[in-house]
């Protein structure tokens, strides 16, 4: 399990700025000394937090490069202003904003360490707890400030260094650029295939987007956000809360990438309407067929009303996901519950939550109990520190993990809704409604989420097996032919070879995904063997049937390799090898396919022939 991690991002760097067309500043000419030089263009720097999208710092380009050694520039040197123009007077202000941190940097990017770097930039955090901190402003949806040119900076006092001093400036300056964090890694898209038309954004893992293509394939989180990020400006999901930038960021991504698609619904729009979800499932079979994207580990997120999309979605037809996450919104005891009772669900309620009620939430227990589900429930504050909140989820993981329970219930007390307290000052109280930033905010979730395995109610633990039919017809004019069927491989009709002396057919052997938590890593492999081929009373010796086994995917640090091929005739019916993984390189997971080859005797009775392939995992 990854340890809490910490709460400062990085914004984009500042090629990442230029490559956006976000017009930095040209190259500033140089003075023959700091006393020189003053303040030339400033850049603002925007997080999404837990309780929203702020303005968390404000970098600040001088007209040459300052180096003050291990000396932080005073933040009491400085005075900065935000001017953010709302639609009334209530969300309209022009006021200070408190600067808690200073030093040197040579990008326009926050520093994890906050040490000094010689560089032309002056990076001014701003405190998360100010009044006008924020990006967006509530009118019923989220609106954004416009932050072009909102931010005001002059040097008010001198800045002094172990051998430079920057005189104070009367100067004010005024910021031309902004740059938006893992927001800015988002591409913006439009949907207009069937269904309903929806603006959407999209992430994509940083090998895809660097073109790189060596076969892997990626998990996909759909994330459905609430009514209030509802709206046209295609952003607003990504910066009222983390339901969808916590999948991207880049701790979250360096333990799980994957890629990450958030649409946005038309203020008029419900995620309930029929051709509102027939589109989103449309979005999601559009982007297995055209991005390297596991089918086995498709997940759907979403709070609020966006919960109720995602429960609608999975009372549909709950077969293209792995796993879902719920927050803030529970079904009741209702009929659908019959047909996810097999599919891992964590749902997520804070119990003073006076928008969406948390009855829901616990008549959804009762409805899954009645039907013979193992409900793993627990209930801790939502504003505890995150080391803390990480190990109350740990164990709740565990315990259903113990009884073989894929159904979570967890439940944040009343009057504890909140961000956790970090270095930089105390958890901030939230509105009961907003259970998804104790949700979203903890890294377990995200781990327990990308542990599942479509098919699989748990991941591999020990030694599994499952099985699949191969089925395989004798024409009377000599052909193969294959039954086509769920959990099947349709080998076709078998031809005459070119050789005259055997009848060929063949087809690609189902995905077999081997998912690995164990701690100890000791590695696994993963055998195939296939039974005789049967038509009523004819038998074809299963021996005929061959294998090359290929490794589709695999997690980050495995080393699994694939077995070898075995030709039709020597068949694997004593058990063949498919993949194996090295002690060490097991854990995570992997898909392997391959494909089968049969060559029967000519003289093989026809008939609809079937045999059983039992895969095997230890």
């Amino acid at each position: 399990m990854r340890e809490p991690v910490p709460r400062t991002r990085v914004a984009v760097s500042v090629g990442a700025v230029a490559a956006l067309g976000l017009g930095l500043l040209a190259a500033a000419p140089a003075y023959a000394d700091a006393s020189s030089a003053q303040i030339a263009d400033s850049v603002v720097i925007v997080e999404t937090l837990d309780e929203g999208a702020k303005v968390t710092a404000l970098a600040v380009q001088y007209s040459t490069e300052l180096d003050f050694g291990d000396v932080l520039p005073d933040p009491d040197a400085f005075a900065v202003t935000a001017n953010l123009v709302g639609s009334t007077a209530g969300n309209t202000s022009n006021q200070a904003r408190t600067i808690t941190h200073a030093y040197l940097n040579d990008a326009p990017e926050r520093s994890a360490d906050r040490t000094n770097t010689a560089g032309d930039w002056v990076i001014l955090e701003l405190s998360r707890y100010d009044s006008n901190a924020a990006v967006l402003y509530y009118t019923g949806v989220n609106n954004q400030y416009r932050l072009d040119g909102a931010y005001t900076v002059r040097q008010t006092a001198d800045l002094v260094g172990d051998d430079e001093t920057v005189p104070a400036r009367t100067t004010t300056v005024v910021n031309t650029d902004v740059t938006r964090g893992v927001v800015d890694d988002f591409s913006v898209e439009q949907w207009e295939g069937e269904g309903s038309d929806f603006a959407y954004r999209l992430f994509q893992p940083e090998a895809v987007r660097d073109g790189e293509d060596d076969g892997t394939l990626y998990p996909l989180v759909l994330a459905l956000h609430g009514a209030g990020e509802s709206g046209t400006d295609n952003a607003a999901q990504l910066l009222a809360n983390r339901l969808v930038t916590s999948w991207a960021e880049p701790e979250a991504q360096a333990e799980h990438p994957a890629f990450v698609l958030a649409p946005q619904r038309h203020p008029d729009f419900q995620w309930g309407n029929d051709e509102g979800r027939a589109a989103l499932f449309a979005m999601v079979e559009h982007a297995k067929e055209t991005l390297p994207i596991d089918p086995e580990r498709v997940y759907i997120t979403g709070i609020s009303m966006g919960s109720i999309g995602t429960w609608n979605m999975l009372f549909d037809d709950p077969s293209p996901f792995a796993a879902a996450v719920t927050v803030a919104y529970g079904p009741g005891d209702h009929p659908g519950l019959a047909d996810v009772v097999d599919l891992p669900i964590w749902q997520f309620h804070s119990e003073d939550d006076r928008t969406v009620p948390v009855a829901g939430v616990r008549q959804s227990v009762v409805g899954l109990e009645r039907l013979g589900v193992d409900v793993v429930q627990r209930e801790w504050p939502g504003n505890l520190p995150l080391a803390e909140a990480t190990a109350l989820q740990t164990e709740q993981w565990n315990a259903a993990r113990d009884s073989g329970a894929h159904h979570l219930v967890t439940i944040f007390p009343t009057g504890t809704t909140g961000t956790p307290p970090d270095a930089d000052g105390p958890s901030i109280p939230l509105n009961g409604h907003f259970s998804w930033v104790p949700a979203y905010n903890n890294p377990v979730t995200h781990d327990w989420l990308m542990s599942q395995v479509r098919g699989a109610t748990q991941p591999v633990t020990g030694e599994t097996s499952a099985s699949f039919d191969v089925t395989v017809g004798i024409p009377e004019t000599g052909g193969l032919a294959v039954a086509v069927g769920a959990g099947q491989v349709d080998l076709g009709m078998a031809e005459l070879d070119s050789s005259l002396t055997l009848l060929a057919a063949s087809g690609e052997m189902p995905t077999i995904t081997v998912a690995d938590t164990r701690p100890a890593d000791p590695g696994w492999s993963l055998t195939a063997e296939v039974s005789d081929f049967r038509a009523g009373p004819a038998v074809l010796d299963g021996r005929y049937l061959g294998v090359t086994p290929r490794v589709l995917s695999q997690a980050p640090g495995q080393e699994v390799t694939p077995g070898a091929p075995v030709a039709p005739g020597d068949g694997f019916t004593e058990g063949t090898t498919l993949a194996t993984a090295a002690p060490g390189g097991g854990r995570g997971t992997t898909t392997v396919g391959g494909e089968l080859l049969l060559h029967a005797p000519t003289s093989t009775v026809p008939g609809d022939y079937v045999a059983q392939v039992t895969v095997t995992v230890f």
